[in-house]
């Protein structure tokens, strides 16, 4: 009897511990990791950036951050012996939205490079009238670097984007209005706000939400009324929804749940850009932002993720099948895994046999008695 209470009490919480071990690998954090090793072994140059055309600073920073999400610092994914972090270190830029997304990888991963010297390099681009550069986009680029960095954001930069807001709800990317609202930018510009201290509530981000609305159909978030969903609005209206938490509505989490749907339907089964999320237009650019939007990280966000998802190996060039990368012999933070393997599911599964013989072992010897 003595042995059946023993057992039962070593069985309970290890048979608890493979449980939640195993619940926490989800299929999200699976795209994730997918979209991630895709970006790692095709798309990282020798010099560590991300891309080889276009504005490799901002499609390697969107990797930076996430990376951030996935519990990776920007070391983690590595092109030979130079990695994302060597890069980011010395990446410079005068565009505003740029040092915007590079400051944001900075305060997200530790390794990234310094961030004074950038702070005060945005700080000193905001205009009379309160804007940072010279287009909403970049405005709000930069007002959400600044603040992951911790830094103050006057309240003329808050008042600016306020007043810059249209009838529909959303914003347009350029002052001039040239090419009207879209949803990209209205994504930005809601996480721009509410980093800076403006409430879920406030009317300017409740109406920004009502064009959100306009923009979702088919499972998706389109980039503007009647467009059909595509993977880079549906990333940030996911971040959007995130950032201001009006997931607490039940309307508001089905979209949401349909938008993430919606992008791992759009992610690569198999080939050569399998973990890729397709798009029409930059498969590139689509997939920088997805492993954030995966792990349901917002632009408001700050560090690294304490719930790390280990990074995926590079597969031979005889398969598709990606293997977890071997257990590394130092800690905490490594080129691809993040952490060491986690031998917990398996030896609570060995325990948990274990402690059913024993409560096994009693019963069978009162059969032959």
């Amino acid at each position: 009897m003595q042995r059946r209470i023993v057992a039962s009490f070593l069985a309970l919480p290890l048979l608890l511990l493979a449980c939640v071990s195993a619940a926490a690998q989800t299929p999200a954090s699976s795209n994730a990791q997918r979209a991630l090793q895709w970006l790692q072994c095709t798309q990282q140059q020798a010099n560590g950036q991300i891309g080889a055309g276009g504005n490799p600073i901002a499609r390697s920073s969107e990797v930076a951050v996430g990376l951030a999400a996935a519990g990776q610092q920007a070391s983690a994914m590595q092109a030979g012996a130079i990695s994302l972090a060597d890069y980011l270190k010395t990446a410079t830029s005068t565009d505003v939205g740029t040092n915007g997304e590079l400051l944001l990888a900075r305060a997200s991963v530790a390794d990234a490079g310094p961030i004074a010297t950038l702070a005060t390099q945005l700080q000193a681009a905001k205009g009379s009238n309160g804007e940072y550069g010279g287009d909403i986009y970049s405005d709000a680029l930069a007002i959400l670097g600044l603040r992951a960095a911790g830094q103050t954001v006057a309240d003329d930069a808050v008042a600016f984007l306020k007043g810059q807001q249209k009838t529909s709800g959303g914003w347009s990317a350029d002052n001039a209005d040239q090419y009207g609202e879209d949803s990209n930018t209205t994504s930005l510009v809601i996480q721009a706000l509410i980093s800076s201290g403006v409430e879920s509530s406030d009317p300017t981000i409740t109406k920004g939400f009502t064009y959100l609305q306009s923009v979702f159909g088919s499972g998706g978030f389109g980039s503007s009324p009647g467009a059909g969903p595509d993977p880079n609005s549906d990333e940030l209206a996911i971040q959007a929804i995130l950032a201001a938490q009006v997931q607490s509505d039940a309307a508001w989490q089905s979209r949401l749940d349909q938008a993430l749907s919606y992008l791992a339907g759009q992610q690569v089964a198999s080939g050569a850009d399998a973990g890729a999320i397709f798009s029409p237009y930059s498969k590139l650019f689509a997939t920088t932002d997805a492993p954030a939007a995966f792990l349901r990280r917002p632009l408001t966000a700050r560090g690294v993720s304490e719930a790390a998802v280990p990074l995926l190996t590079c597969p031979a060039a005889t398969t598709a099948t990606a293997t977890p990368h071997p257990t590394p012999t130092t800690a905490p933070i490594l080129a691809q895994t993040g952490r060491p393997a986690d031998g917990r599911p398996l030896l609570g599964g060995l325990a948990l046999l274990l402690a059913l013989g024993l409560l096994w072992r009693p019963r069978r010897g009162a059969r032959n008695s």
